[in-house]
């Protein structure tokens, strides 16, 4: 920090050691300074204006040093505002007592001026490193919650639709448990004859895994809109091995996805899947049996480019709903260490089908971690499939 832009406050009741202080401050080319007789009037000045230092003495009238510091601390101010204590106490405990309250420095009276030069000029350099750490903290801070935002964007609202005399319902939820997150949920329409969703988790977390999310969804995203769509959601495996062989090329990183990929042909309710990797699904039918779907899975997508998807075929009813996670749902932990599951989702599901049902898996989710930070990114997705409009 450039001495002459540092504004420093002088706290002490005797005019002659302030005039000394600030004569001192004057040859270090320090020219902001201000001047207090007490500790209410230190506090007063800092409440006005933000100040680089303080020089406080402790022996005052009205309010001594002691209690400057505690109100300091107590406001929280003390971690932006470095304090060198100056006093003539030449015990061990006051000593021990102002470093403990968060003064940066303690300096003996009648006080050395080489030494006084050196802790001045070393603790407004301190400052210096630490407010450019902050600010660039913050600016860290507010791009990652820009990537967030833009991140979250990615997933498509709720979606209702007629089609051939079935309604339509997918509900979707991703919540990421940093700032930026390594799970894709999305879905899609391809003419009127097929509704794709992706449910996926890439290995590891924070801005790489989000990058390789965004990445693998808009590959897919791309591939829909190709003139032959179609043909290649209509055999999904298609896709996936398009998608697995882009991914995979040139992957030092050896970062991969795991993912369910699922193609309804809503006139027929024919589902068809692909697991790569991935938690299998849970279906209940409209007569309250919960059931899991178990496709062949093969490797996650971006491992080994020559690697070949093949889908499984099921017949969806009308009443039938599908429920998708990832990992962050099943292996959610408590503070015994024990795993939310498969079992508990299973019999959740069986409690708790019907609209909502993503936002109840949630809060049971949060409330079986009891307050625990999320472990890992957590994603769903629901289709369900009425005969008629509701």
């Amino acid at each position: 920090m450039n001495p002459a832009s540092a504004r420093v406050l002088v706290v002490d009741d005797v005019a002659d050691n302030r005039d000394i202080l600030v004569r001192r401050l004057g040859r270090l080319g320090i020219d902001l300074v201000e001047q207090a007789t007490n500790g209410r009037e230190a506090l007063e000045a800092i409440a006005r204006q933000n100040f680089d230092l303080i020089l406080l003495d402790i022996m005052m009238p009205e309010m001594d040093g002691f209690e400057v510091l505690q109100s300091l601390k107590a406001q929280d101010k003390l971690v932006d505002l470095p304090v060198i204590v100056i006093s003539a106490l030449t015990d061990l405990e006051p000593v021990v007592r102002c470093i403990e309250l968060g003064a940066e420095d303690f300096i003996l009276k009648p006080f050395n001026a080489t030494l006084l030069r050196a802790r001045i000029l070393s603790t407004l350099e301190k400052k210096k490193l630490r407010d450019a750490m902050r600010e660039e903290l913050a600016r860290k801070q507010e791009e990652l919650n820009d990537a967030r935002a833009l991140q979250l964007a990615l997933v498509p609202a709720d979606y209702r639709g007629s089609h051939d005399g079935r309604l339509v319902s997918i509900d979707i939820v991703l919540e990421p448990a940093k700032e930026l997150g390594g799970d894709l949920a999305d879905y899609f329409l391809i003419g009127k004859e097929l509704i794709v969703t992706l449910l996926g988790d890439v290995s590891g977390k924070g801005a790489g895994a989000a990058l390789m999310m965004a990445r693998t969804q808009a590959l897919f995203r791309a591939l829909s809109l190709r003139e032959d769509a179609l043909e290649i959601f209509g055999a999904p495996e298609r896709a996936a091995n398009l998608v697995n062989a882009v991914l995979s090329r040139d992957n030092h990183s050896c970062m991969f996805v795991t993912m369910l990929l699922t193609v309804l042909d809503v006139k027929s309710g024919r589902l068809a899947c692909v697991r790569a990797g991935h938690v299998a699904p849970f279906l209940i039918n409209g007569a309250g049996a919960v059931h899991r779907l178990l496709p062949e899975t093969r490797l996650p997508l971006g491992l080994y480019e020559g690697d070949h998807y093949r889908s499984s075929v099921i017949e969806l009813q009308a009443g039938d709903e599908l429920l998708i996670v990832t990992d962050g749902v099943t292996e959610a932990m408590n503070a015994a260490d024990e795993l939310f599951g498969e079992p508990r989702v299973a019999e959740f599901m069986a409690e708790s089908a019907g609209d909502g049902m993503l936002g109840r898996l949630v809060a049971q989710v949060r409330q079986f971690e009891a307050g625990l930070a999320p472990s890992d990114d957590l994603a769903a997705i629901h289709l369900r499939i009425d005969a008629t409009d509701r």
